[in-house]
């Protein structure tokens, strides 16, 4: 399936998107889109992948998304069983920079802003204070009207771009590759290993994705990340995994095959090749 390009329906009486969204599951694809977007998930479980992260989502979390990042958020399967006592209620925003206007952006009031979101572009997940503050803030800018909407807006954006409560989410090599490139076939790759790494993948099925030989693949996949594919899956399933490891609810074996590692001494190995420590000692800092 190709990355879909979502488009935002705007009311005319508005310049931005404020919505609540309460469903049986999430059924957006993966799928980018020019406007910034927050994200609060007051009720929901499932995997969230934004580029080349794959990580968990739950009840209480909130993401932060600068433009045109890859993204999808799919639930636990139990969703989709037409489950009558499981549902999500999402709080979402949805805007272009374009809205707040170059001679607003450019004063000198605004430069922390202005930095704030020229470094969103990796996704954020946001925490603590911080969090609980912009969840009252999201409530009262769905029921406002009027410039209030925008001044509740102003005021979310004032609060993150001050906030040291945000990590990102994507790695700084997945907006490199993105940033200058607008490449089909690099985010079908993406789409494709990131759905399928938790099993083997080899080099064959992973060029016909890309509607390549195995000679072209290899050279396009190093022209455009600077990685053997190897490395790229393998950098892919080692995200993953210390997102597990710091969970703590697996063995280390377990981890190494729900990562897709062939057996617990590969990943081991490829693990320290990766970050420099085993896995033992992550989760000792953890």
């Amino acid at each position: 399936m190709a990355l879909f390009l979502e488009e935002i329906p705007l009311v005319s009486a508005y310049s931005f998107r404020s919505k609540v969204d309460i469903l049986p599951y999430i059924v957006v694809p993966w799928h980018y889109h020019p406007e910034f977007e927050l994200i609060y998930i007051e009720k929901s479980q499932g995997t969230l992948i934004v580029g080349d992260c794959i990580d968990k989502f739950t009840d209480g979390d909130m993401i932060f998304l600068g433009p045109n990042i890859p993204h999808v958020m799919k639930n636990e399967e139990a969703h989709y069983q037409k489950n009558p006592n499981l549902n999500v209620i999402a709080r979402v925003i949805h805007f272009k920079k374009e809205i707040l206007g170059n001679s607003l952006i450019n004063l000198p009031e605004f430069h922390k802003l202005k930095y704030f979101l020229s470094n969103t572009s990796r996704g954020l997940r946001i925490h603590g204070k911080t969090k609980l503050k912009l969840i009252d803030d999201l409530e009262k800018l769905h029921e406002s009207k009027g410039s209030t909407r925008l001044i509740l807006l102003l005021q979310i954006l004032d609060t993150l771009s001050q906030s040291d409560e945000v990590t990102p989410i994507a790695t700084e090599a997945f907006v490199e590759s993105f940033k200058h490139s607008s490449n089909q076939k690099l985010y079908q790759i993406y789409e494709y290993v990131s759905k399928n790494f938790q099993q083997k993948i080899d080099l064959e099925s992973a060029a016909k994705v890309a509607n390549l030989s195995k000679t072209a693949f290899c050279r396009f996949i190093k022209n455009k990340t600077n990685k053997t594919f190897s490395e790229f899956l393998n950098e892919m399933r080692i995200n993953y995994a210390k997102k597990l490891i710091v969970e703590g609810k697996l063995s280390m074996a377990q981890i190494a095959y729900e990562c897709g590692f062939s057996s617990p001494s590969y990943f081991n190995k490829q693990f320290k090749n990766y970050t420099g420590q085993t896995p033992q000692e992550l989760k000792r800092l953890s």
